[in-house]
């Protein structure tokens, strides 16, 4: 079975985390520098939805589903403190402040 391309993307962006996660830098620099990854990920799904009908409904389909990979639910080490739950977060809010219902 093929795994669908944002599963993929998702699990790259979750090896550059750990990457950084395995350094030796303080928490802070860590959450920075995943939060800094993060940003670029979410950036890219944005511009491929530039071209495209009903973009800002396409987008707010991609972010459920980062909400859905992103869950936090088994994050209890430190790859979980530093990026996936502030990922998770910032995505929920995002969802929230959005809100179609």
């Amino acid at each position: 079975m093929k795994m669908p391309r944002a599963h993929l993307a998702y699990y790259r962006l979750v090896d550059q985390w750990r990457a950084i996660v395995d350094r030796p830098l303080s928490k802070e620099a860590k959450q920075a520098e995943c939060m800094a990854v993060f940003r670029d990920y979410v950036d890219s799904i944005a511009w491929t939805r530039i071209r495209g009908t009903n973009r800002p409904l396409r987008f707010y389909a991609d972010m459920l589903v980062l909400q859905h990979l992103l869950n936090p639910m088994f994050a209890n080490d430190e790859l979980g403190e530093v990026a996936i739950r502030p990922a998770f977060g910032l995505v929920n809010d995002w969802l929230d402040q959005r809100s179609i219902a």
